[in-house]
């Protein structure tokens, strides 16, 4: 029998270098694929058109073990990223067959190339099917979010009715609540004119195998200025310093103030802010108050009540006592 122990010792420095470069690029591999990251996530799935409808999918969400990379598993914590999605596209079921049970696997999880998927739990999921009928839905105006720069939002959409498909058992529920449609939110944040979107509608409820026909409605976005006037009582009459140096009493301690303008700003002063400012004349007339309201507030006019206010000089300290 040969001895292996020469052969072993010819060029060991070489080989004894190839075996760290090979235990180097092994570990290296390794720990960039060694980071685990488990998320629950929704079960997505449809079915092929045919005389059943899915009523849902029990349970409705999955806790999915993903393997990869550091930089594939930070990515599934960014704010923002779209997350892996669980989606099942199943065949219709046996006939007669009003439930079947779904085994899930890695090729039902949707995700980035750098990730693969290790466990999923629990492993299957039960599908509920139904007769498949049609109802017809008024769909809501959308919900608004956000402030426009001025004035207020009227939205119309079109069309006002949708075709929903699906569990019958189900619709009827809906029909019989008088359910309407919603849609996804409508952001009017800082517009200041009118504009034209197009929103989703939202399906009855989280449970899968709706398909509405159309899926999305036209939304026709005003901004309008309504405007009004508001009423301000007691407001107090400020006497400017003049430049002789006298001192000044009003008539009138109080004034009464009616703003014009934008209904919505209009809303936004307070009371305690507004001031009516008069100063001295030198012709001794009755002077115009100048009203001063807070400065982010857009008023197109104001009237006051009375409109004018005399002053009428007070004595010098000193004199006061002397002249009782």
């Amino acid at each position: 029998m040969r001895n292996p122990i020469p052969t072993l010792r010819n060029n060991w420095p070489w080989k004894v270098a190839a075996l760290a470069v090979a235990l180097i690029v092994f570990f290296g591999v390794r720990r960039s694929v060694s980071y685990t990251q488990t998320l629950t996530l929704s079960v997505e799935a449809e079915t092929v058109e045919g005389t059943q409808a899915l009523m849902g999918v029990s349970p409705g969400v999955v806790s999915v073990t993903f393997r990869g990379s550091e930089a594939a598993i930070r990515r599934l914590s960014v704010p923002g990223a779209e997350p892996p999605i669980v989606r099942l596209r199943l065949r219709q079921p046996p006939e007669g067959a009003s439930s079947e049970r779904i085994r899930l696997t890695r090729r039902d999880v949707l995700c980035d190339d750098g990730l693969r998927v290790v466990s999923i739990e629990p492993s299957s999921v039960v599908a509920t099917f139904d007769t498949r009928a049609t109802r017809v839905f008024q769909v809501s105006e959308p919900i608004v979010v956000g402030t426009p720069t001025f004035g207020e939002v009227q939205v119309s959409i079109e069309p006002k009715t949708v075709e929903v498909t699906g569990s019958r058992a189900l619709l009827e529920e809906f029909d019989e609540a008088r359910s309407r449609l919603a849609t996804a939110t409508l952001d009017v944040a800082n517009r200041s004119t009118g504009f034209q979107t197009v929103l989703k509608v939202l399906p009855p409820d989280s449970r899968a195998g709706w398909v509405l026909r159309p899926d999305s409605v036209r939304a026709d976005v005003r901004i309008v200025r309504e405007d009004g006037s508001r009423d301000f009582h007691e407001v107090p009459v400020r006497v400017l310093q003049s430049a002789s140096g006298r001192r000044y009493r009003p008539d009138f301690p109080t004034v009464k103030v009616t703003a014009w303008g934008a209904r919505r700003e209009l809303a936004t002063i307070d009371p305690a802010g507004v001031v009516a400012l008069v100063e001295e004349r030198e012709d001794g007339e009755a002077s115009v108050p100048i009203v001063v309201l807070p400065c982010s507030n857009r008023v197109s006019r104001v009237e006051i009540d009375p409109p004018r206010v005399s002053l009428t000089p007070e004595p010098p300290a000193g004199q006061e006592g002397g002249a009782r």
